[in-house]
């Protein structure tokens, strides 16, 4: 068995987009928006900026260290590729025989459930992040923003919120209602 001794990686930036490294924290200026994020926990990990190039870069590698460094470059590949175009997730609301209405409050950073299962309680999911947008178009609920983990944390939140508990969790093909994911751009 062979050991990686040293592993790096080229990204190339492209044009319109500006990228300023300070430190461990970098930020991503595009089209769509600004995002800052703090790689320091990536401490075994190099990090330089050369041009237009941003170099991620370890030596003495096991696999906790490869990982480490493949996921930086991953996250700085989201950064890019979410102020250029952005990241938009749909989620079809689903019902059987109760109809759900979902109102999103993106002032408040909330998106409410009405009628789950017939239910009277209002369930409320947290919006993450300050630009991630919560739009409903008859029955595809439309989440939009730049930060892809903050838009997929939001559409996690609604799934959470419609799992199915208690006696429902018995019978699942039966109890489907919801807000779930279907596409994703």
């Amino acid at each position: 068995m062979t050991k990686t001794v040293f592993i790096e990686r080229e990204i190339e930036i492209p044009e319109d987009v500006k990228v300023t490294l300070n430190g461990k924290i970098i930020t991503v200026e595009g089209p769509k928006g600004k995002l800052t994020k703090d790689f320091r926990r990536f401490d075994e990990t190099y990090i330089s900026l050369e041009g237009s190039k941003m170099k991620f870069s370890a030596y003495n590698l096991n696999r906790r260290k490869k990982a480490k460094i493949l996921s930086a470059v991953g996250l700085f590949n989201n950064l890019l590729e979410g102020t250029k175009k952005g990241y938009t997730y749909k989620s079809k609301i689903v019902f059987s025989h109760f109809p759900i209405t979902v109102e999103p409050d993106n002032k408040k950073r909330e998106v409410i459930i009405k009628n789950l299962y017939g239910g009277r309680k209002l369930l409320k999911a947290k919006i993450v992040g300050d630009d991630t947008k919560v739009t409903v178009d008859k029955e595809d609920v439309i989440t939009t923003g730049i930060d892809k983990e903050a838009v997929g944390q939001t559409v996690a939140n609604m799934q959470e919120i419609c799992r199915l508990r208690g006696k429902r969790k018995k019978d699942p093909e039966v109890f489907m209602d919801g807000v779930w994911v279907f596409e994703k751009e």
